[in-house]
C-alpha cells in the first residue's frame, strides 16, 4: 500500500492517543473506537522509537527488517514498505491504520517518546491522558513485566511527563488537549464530548457501549482506584520521594507522609531492586528454560542464526504475553 496523494482524506493529519502506560489509554482508545466515525487508536509505538535521538532517518530496509519484532506491529497485519524513505514508510504505514477501519476520523496511540512525532506529522493532532502517577507506578509494578518496583515504575510516568512537557512546547493549544483519567472514569460522557468536538465530531453515546465486544466494563468511579485504599506508606514515600514537585505540578495532592530522602546508596538498591523483580517476573511468565534462552542469546542477536532463533522465541513468548494483554 502506498501513501495518498496530498489533499485526499487519507492523507488528512492524524491524532495521536498519549500517555504513560497504565494510565488508561487502551479504555480511552476502545471507547473512540466505539464511535462512527473515529477508528480504534491501535498501538504505533514502533515509530517514534526509531527516531528518538537521531538526526537523521533510519535506514528504511533495516527498519522494515526489524518491525516484525515489535509485539503491536507483529498484531497489526501491516506492511512496511522498505522502498520508501522513511518518514513515507511511517506515512504509509498510518494509512494502513487508517484503512484498516475505514473511518475518516484516524489516530493511534503511542507511550514513549510521543513529541518526536511532530518530526513526521507536524500538523498531528495531540490527546493526552494523564492518571495520578502513584496509581501509574503501582499498577505498572502489577503487570510484573513494566517495572520491579515503584521506584524503577515511576521512572515511567516521569518520562511520558518529559515527552508531554516537550510537546506542549512544540504545539499549540490548538491541536492538543489534555484530560485526566480520574475524570474520564467518574464523568466520562462530559470527558468524551470533550474529545469529540476537539476532533470535530459529534459525541455519541454508543462510545459508552464497550462491554458486549470487549473485556472492558462500561467506565465508573470504581477504575479510579487510588493510592490511598491500599499502598503501603513506605511505596508512597518513596514514589513521592521520586516524583518531586512534580506531583503537584500535575494537579495531585501529596500523602501528607514524612518526606523521605533518597540516598545514593538507596538508589543503588532500589534499582537492583527493580532488576531483580523484573527478572523473577519474567521467570514465571515465561518458565526458566525460555526466558533464560532469550537472555543467553541477547548480546549475540546480530548473528543471523542466533538472530533467527530469537525471533523464534520471540513469537513464542508473545503468544505468552497475549494471554495477559488487557
Amino acid at each position: 500500500m502506498t501513501l495518498q496523494q496530498p489533499g485526499a482524506p487519507d492523507d488528512a493529519p492524524p491524532f495521536f492517543l498519549v500517555g504513560a502506560i497504565r494510565s488508561g489509554t487502551t479504555l480511552l482508545r476502545i471507547m473512540l473506537g466505539h464511535h462512527s466515525r473515529i477508528c480504534r487508536c491501535h498501538e504505533m509505538e514502533y515509530v517514534a522509537s526509531a527516531i528518538v535521538g537521531r538526526k537523521e532517518w533510519p535506514d528504511a530496509h533495516s527498519y522494515a527488517r526489524d518491525l516484525p519484532q515489535h509485539y503491536d506491529f507483529h498484531s497489526s497485519g501491516f506492511v512496511a514498505n522498505a522502498s520508501l524513505a522513511f518518514p513515507e514508510l511511517a506515512r504509509d504505514l498510518f494509512a494502513q491504520l487508517r484503512a484498516a477501519d475505514g473511518k475518516d476520523v484516524a489516530g493511534a496511540t503511542v507511550h514513549n517518546h510521543f513529541d518526536e512525532l511532530t518530526r513526521i506529522w507536524p500538523g498531528a493532532r495531540f490527546i493526552h491522558l494523564e492518571r495520578d502517577p502513584r496509581d501509574v507506578a503501582r499498577s505498572c509494578v502489577a503487570t510484573g513485566w513494566a517495572a520491579g518496583n515503584v521506584w524503577a515504575a515511576s521512572d515511567i510516568w516521569i518520562a511520558a511527563d518529559d515527552s508531554w512537557q516537550r510537546l506542549k512546547a512544540q504545539v499549540p493549544e490548538s491541536r492538543r488537549i489534555e484530560l485526566k483519567f480520574e475524570d474520564l472514569v467518574a464523568q466520562p460522557e462530559i470527558e468524551l464530548e470533550r474529545v469529540c468536538r476537539f476532533l470535530g465530531v459529534s459525541y455519541e453515546p454508543s462510545m459508552l457501549d464497550i462491554e458486549g465486544d470487549t473485556t472492558y466494563r462500561r467506565p465508573s468511579k470504581r477504575d479510579a482506584r487510588s493510592w490511598r485504599e491500599d499502598a503501603p506508606p513506605k511505596d508512597l514515600r518513596i514514589m513521592e520521594a521520586r516524583f518531586g514537585t512534580r506531583l503537584t505540578r500535575a494537579g495531585y495532592t501529596p500523602s501528607g507522609l514524612p518526606p523521605l530522602r533518597i540516598s545514593a546508596a538507596r538508589s543503588m538498591l532500589l534499582r537492583l531492586g527493580h532488576r531483580w523483580g523484573r527478572m523473577r517476573a519474567s521467570q514465571r511468565r515465561y518458565g526458566f528454560w525460555l526466558w533464560g534462552a532469550a537472555a543467553v542469546s541477547r548480546p549475540l542477536a546480530h548473528v543471523p542464526t542466533v538472530r533467527e532463533a530469537r525471533s523464534r522465541l520471540r513469537a513464542a513468548m508473545r503468544t505468552i504475553d497475549e494471554l495477559h494483554m488487557r
